[in-house]
C-alpha cells in the first residue's frame, strides 16, 4: 500500500487563520522540496528548524495570491544571507514570480529561478507536471502531479474544478493520491474553490480515502467530509 508522503504546515484558506495557510512539503533524495510559502510558514519552517536540516532546499509555487507566497521572500533572503544557501524557486511563469520578488527586495543573485514547463525531471528520479488550473482570471494557478519513486500524486494549489485528465488518471488508479483545494459552499456557482458537494460528485466513494481536503476554509465541515470518506491532512503541531 501507498503512503502519503506529503507533511502540511498548514491545511487552511486565506481567511482561515485557525489552520495557518496552506503549505506542505516532502524530503526527495535528502532535498528539501516545499509547496508554497505563505503566510506562517516561514516562521514554521524556522521553528522546526527544516531549514538547516537541509542541504538543498527547493520551492514549488502553485500561485501569487498571499496565502501562498507571503513570506517567500523572507525564507530566500535568510537562507542566503544566514545559512549561506541559494533556495531553487520552481514556477512556470518566470518573469511573474521574479518581479514580485524584486518588489519585496530580492534581486535574482540570491536564489535561482527554475522554470516548469510541462514536464520536468529532477536527478532522473523525480518527476513533476505543471497542470494549469481554473481559480481566478486575474493571474495563472498551477497544480503538480509529482512522481517521486515512493509515490504519485496531484496537489491542486488553488482550483474550482479537478482537471479532467487529473481525474481520469486517478480513477483509473494512475494516481495514488489526490491533495484537492476543497470549500464549504459554492452559492453562485463561481466560486474560485471547488466545493465539498462538487468534489463528492465527481468522487466515487470507493476512491474517496485517497482524497485530502486542503485548503479549507473557516466553515468546513470537517465531520461532514470524514462521514463522506475524504480525509484531512494532519497538521504539524509547533
Amino acid at each position: 500500500m501507498k503512503i502519503p508522503v506529503l507533511k502540511f504546515l498548514g491545511i487552511g484558506s486565506a481567511f482561515n487563520p485557525y489552520f495557518n495557510n496552506t503549505s506542505a512539503y516532502f524530503e526527495f533524495d535528502t532535498e528539501l522540496f516545499l509547496i508554497d510559502c505563505g503566510e506562517g510558514v516561514f516562521s514554521n519552517l524556522y521553528k522546526l528548524k527544516l531549514l538547516e536540516r537541509y542541504k538543498t532546499i527547493n520551492v514549488l509555487i502553485t500561485h501569487t495570491h498571499s496565502d501562498h507566497v507571503a513570506t517567500l521572500g523572507h525564507l530566500l533572503l535568510y537562507c542566503f544571507y544566514e545559512l549561506n544557501k541559494k533556495v531553487k524557486v520552481f514556477f512556470p511563469e518566470e518573469s511573474l514570480i521574479s518581479s514580485l520578488l524584486s518588489s519585496m527586495g530580492v534581486e535574482k543573485d540570491i536564489y535561482d529561478l527554475v522554470k516548469l514547463n510541462d514536464i520536468f525531471i529532477y536527478k532522473e528520479k523525480l518527476t513533476i507536471i505543471s497542470i494549469e488550473q481554473a481559480h481566478v482570471h486575474e493571474i495563472p494557478c498551477f497544480g503538480y502531479l509529482i512522481e517521486t519513486g515512493e509515490s504519485r500524486f496531484f496537489y491542486s494549489g488553488d482550483s474550482k474544478t479537478i482537471n479532467q485528465l487529473i481525474l481520469d488518471k486517478f480513477l483509473k488508479g494512475e494516481i495514488d493520491f489526490l491533495y484537492q483545494d476543497t470549500c464549504s459552499e459554492n452559492f453562485n456557482g463561481n466560486h474560485p474553490h471547488l466545493s465539498l458537494a462538487e468534489l463528492s460528485q465527481l468522487i466515487p466513494p470507493e476512491k474517496r480515502s485517497y482524497v485530502f481536503c486542503i485548503h479549507l476554509d473557516i466553515k468546513f465541515n470537517f465531520n461532514l467530509a470524514s462521514s463522506l470518506g475524504f480525509r484531512i491532512p494532519e497538521q504539524i503541531q509547533i
